[in-house]
């Protein structure tokens, strides 16, 4: 396409380059993205599906970060334990915790031993969600109730504790009403990984399968 002129305007001179500086400016570009390839990908390897790794920098666990318990009402901390603690933040009302609560946990507790696991309800509203069938996962739907108080949060999580069967020496269930803006949290569920001397080692935001967790506990652990 021609450049239009106005009246009275010489003609702008334009430089045509060779075709070899083209073909050598593509040849370098290309060996450029092969050398970048080689040096990011192993020898061998090809591409997997799996969790996203941890951009988290390692940080102390709040050694004053409290939590209500479900029976008595009292401010506790969170279980730990010498091995690996897993601290899920959820909400009743949610479709995706509720298939964590019924399909994951039960399965993986009994998988792997040793691994404290800590629920903890953060969402003032009230509600227990539909996990669906197992599969195809997170196909249930929400439960939004009503807004409602510390104990009524403490109440919906018992029956939710009795209704999806959460017992197990190394399953703890808590709530805390202020855990959403503690915790920045932007998606239901959200978990934390926390060492053997107390760090957060990984975040993840969003729902996880069993063989995702499983696969996050293995690199955590090794």
């Amino acid at each position: 396409m021609k450049r239009s002129l106005q009246p009275g305007t010489k003609p702008i001179k334009t430089w045509r380059s060779p075709v070899w500086v083209w073909i050598g400016v593509s040849i370098l570009a290309i060996a450029v993205l092969v050398v970048g390839y080689l040096g990011l990908a192993p020898a061998g390897s090809s591409p997997q599906s799996s969790p996203p790794a941890s951009t988290v920098k390692a940080t102390l666990f709040p050694p004053s970060y409290r939590v209500t318990a479900l029976t008595s009402g009292q401010q506790v901390a969170v279980v730990r334990g010498p091995r690996l603690t897993v601290i899920m933040l959820m909400a009743s009302w949610c479709l995706y915790c509720a298939y964590e609560d019924k399909y994951v946990w039960p399965q993986f507790i009994r998988s792997i031993p040793g691994v404290e696991v800590n629920i903890v309800d953060v969402s003032r509203n009230g509600g227990i969600g539909d996990p669906g069938p197992q599969s195809p996962a997170f196909s249930g739907h929400d439960n939004v109730g009503p807004h409602i108080s510390v104990a009524g949060m403490r109440q919906t999580m018992l029956t939710y504790q009795k209704q999806f069967d959460l017992h197990a020496p190394n399953l703890h269930i808590f709530v805390d009403p202020t855990g959403l803006t503690y915790w920045h949290m932007t998606t239901y569920p959200t978990f934390l990984f926390v060492n053997g001397t107390g760090h957060i080692v990984d975040r993840v935001n969003g729902a996880l399968t069993r063989s995702q967790l499983t696969t996050i506990i293995h690199r955590l652990e090794h």
